[in-house]
């Protein structure tokens, strides 16, 4: 691979500093190329990456295959909007489907808009009943989209940017409830109450 010159990590930084918005805690590395589980930063350490990229890297760190499909793809066309049809964005809905739990493919770019999309979704399954609450737990992270930090039950993240969504309703995780009490909890349908008799997974009341 032929080598290529990077400023070094504090003028990196320096630059986030002056024009990055830091709504994201970084760690006081820059990196600059990464191969299999290994990354290098721009002096030149190397490391074993226990982290891959919030699970988007589970391949490894630029596997030949998918670098190569990556190049032919950008060389034929970079992006189509939904409002056309694209034969590769089909193969992949179609390879989603029959090797998972059959039905229809959302594409999106983000867990947070997965998230928006589910609480939509749940909430348009349950409407003609009236079943339009949404539960999650504490400590868990869902996204910075407003009604992912809605779903978001860390007061931390929700400190003047209120009023949140309503009718997101919150309730102690298993790690909450049994942190420092050496025990954990088991769920029923009494715990919520407006959920008692559904058959769907229980993310809309």
């Amino acid at each position: 691979m032929a080598s290529v010159a990077h400023q070094g990590s504090a003028e990196t930084i320096a630059q986030f500093e002056r024009y990055v918005i830091p709504n994201y805690r970084r760690y006081p590395v820059c990196l600059v190329r990464g191969e299999g589980s290994y990354i290098w930063d721009a002096e030149g350490r190397r490391y074993l990456d226990f982290f891959p990229g919030w699970g988007c890297n589970l391949l490894g760190h630029c596997p030949p295959r998918v670098v190569e499909a990556v190049r032919e793809q950008v060389g034929q066309l970079i992006h189509v909007p939904n409002t056309w049809y694209m034969e590769a964005q089909g193969a992949f809905a179609q390879a989603l489907s029959e090797r998972s739990f059959g039905g229809q493919a959302f594409f999106c770019n983000s867990g947070a808009e997965a998230n928006e999309a589910a609480i939509k979704l749940a909430r348009l399954h349950g409407h003609a009943q009236g079943r339009y609450k949404v539960v999650t737990m504490e400590d868990g992270f869902h996204g910075r989209t407003y009604a992912a930090l809605s779903a978001t039950a860390q007061p931390k993240y929700h400190a003047g940017v209120e009023p949140l969504v309503p009718t997101i309703g919150r309730r102690p995780s298993w790690s909450s409830r049994s942190r420092g009490k050496g025990g954990s909890i088991s769920l029923h349908p009494s715990t919520f109450p407006a959920c008692a008799g559904s058959a769907t997974s229980g993310a809309c009341c």
